[in-house]
């Protein structure tokens, strides 16, 4: 997926491109933050709000194109121009409908998104990803995207037409869709295009640079549920959902989504504590997702716990609690700054989505920003993609050192065992996008770096402080020596 950006926040223009682990360093107000929240404000518009925006192309598709799409026994066959038109229309609509949600991803005023683009190619791609079976290659990966759908299944595909079968959806179809052919139409195209979103865009989550203090401020942000349900009382029945959202919006308003979603997902850990990931689920059998459990307990350090106190965590613990708990309040930032990744990994995460980390090294010691880099490897190789900001020249730098392990045969590599190495943490170069946040003539851009199999991440943003901290540091150590050679010849 390739994203342009031009005038959000800091962020003059950019275009980059969305790997499997994608990391974008630089200086301080260069935009970075904006590249992540646009992005993430948008995969969670798809993903949470698509109903407006498909019954719009749906009455679009049914108004213009009718004649164009043809339902007998349960298969619908469509032209494929006018399918790859109807991707068409879908992606604009989209980049159109997520600029007026623009302003309450980034929490800022209308004038700040006026003259704002964010687009992305997806779409464009599929579109014509669609058209171009012109072999036995291409026509197996059209059907293999297809395949995982639970409600229909496509049973044909040329130059000319598409056809898909819904005889698994029959269960599913009101009473008036067995004789209305707008409505079947229509239930069909929303179910569709439903599942063309769900395969091609991730599903975001996202730990902000403030995930601290949501989670210092649990308890004070649980007083709100306690002012919903007052509210609540006073209105009428027809009124509930519009007196949540006026309650919640006016709480929280000030803040960037990616904020609000920190503070609803640490307000809810008693229920996301009661979901196992797939990570968790299946550690016994999954060598990869043990090293990742393990992995991020050695990180973590012990055991979170959501009691009738508020969060706790016990120091040491994994399954039993030996050394006693404390409430998350009294603890250490770096166990605060963990929660969430840690409730994320545990209880949360599914194959497919992207999480995304404003700077993952937030009040980590440079022994566990190493270990987390190594831990967001593991995530990748495990099926989740990666979407980081980082000032941390050790994330980078191990990053790179899993790029390169993947170059070593597994006897190599069996010799940086007591280095805490295996063959899982060997990550291929071409899963990685690295961009650097800089100022060019005045506008704040992103500037694709280097990567290479054979040494890694090329980011240059960190070599001139640690040069000239090195060069200071022997200027300082020589005048020190020179000071006290003088003082002995006196």
């Amino acid at each position: 997926m390739k994203i342009h950006i031009k005038n959000i926040g800091m962020l003059d223009e950019a275009e980059f491109e969305v790997g499997d682990l994608t990391l974008i360093c630089g200086e301080n107000n260069t935009g970075k933050t904006y590249a992540t929240y646009s992005l993430y404000g948008y995969l969670d518009f798809i993903g949470d709000k698509p109903k407006p925006v498909l019954f719009e192309i749906l009455f679009f598709a049914i108004n213009n194109y009718s004649n164009y799409v043809k339902i007998q026994d349960d298969k619908m066959q469509i032209n494929i121009e006018v399918f790859k038109k109807i991707l068409i229309e879908l992606s604009g609509l989209l980049i159109r409908n997520f600029k007026t949600t623009l302003l309450e991803v980034l929490a800022g005023k209308e004038e700040d998104v006026e003259n704002s683009v964010f687009e992305d190619d997806l779409l464009l791609k599929f579109s014509r990803f669609i058209q171009s079976v012109d072999n036995e290659e291409k026509l197996k990966k059209v059907f293999d995207f297809f395949k995982h759908s639970p409600t229909f299944e496509l049973c044909e595909i040329n130059d000319k037409t598409i056809i898909f079968s819904y005889e698994k959806s029959k269960e599913r179809f009101d009473e008036r869709m067995h004789y209305n052919e707008d409505a079947k139409r229509q239930k069909f195209w929303l179910l569709l295009v439903a599942y063309i979103f769900s395969r091609l865009y991730p599903r975001p989550f996202i730990l902000s640079a403030e995930r601290t203090g949501a989670t210092m401020f649990q308890k004070e942000l649980d007083v709100n549920k306690n002012e919903i349900v007052e509210q609540i009382s006073r209105v009428s029945v027809k009124d509930i959902e519009e007196t949540v959202f006026n309650v919640l919006n006016t709480r929280y308003s000030r803040y960037p989504k990616p904020v609000k979603d920190n503070i609803y997902f640490v307000r809810e850990l008693d229920e996301v504590a009661k979901q196992t990931s797939f990570i968790k689920k299946s550690e016994k059998e999954n060598v990869l997702h043990k090293e990742i459990v393990e992995l991020l307990y050695q990180v973590v350090g012990g055991k979170y716990i959501v009691s009738p106190e508020g969060i706790e965590f016990a120091p040491g613990a994994k399954q039993r609690i030996t050394k006693g708990k404390f409430l998350v309040q009294r603890a250490s930032s770096s166990v605060r700054s963990l929660l969430m990744l840690n409730y994320y990994v545990l209880h949360r995460a599914q194959v497919g989505d992207i999480l995304m980390i404003d700077e993952p090294e937030l009040n980590l010691h440079p022994k566990n920003q190493i270990l987390v880099a190594r831990l967001l490897v593991l995530l990748v190789n495990a099926g989740i993609k990666v979407f980081i900001t980082t000032h941390s020249d050790y994330i980078v730098r191990e990053l790179s050192n899993c790029i390169m392990l993947k170059n070593l045969s597994n006897e190599q590599i069996k010799k940086l065992t007591k280095q805490g190495y295996s063959k899982e943490y060997g990550l291929e170069s071409k899963k990685v996008k690295a961009y650097l946040a800089e100022n060019i003539k005045g506008k704040n851009t992103l500037r694709a770096a280097k990567i290479t199999q054979e040494q890694g991440i090329f980011m240059e943003t960190f070599d001139e402080p640690i040069d000239l901290q090195n060069e200071n540091q022997g200027l300082i150590f020589e005048e020190a020596m020179r000071s006290k050679g003088d003082s002995n010849d006196k």
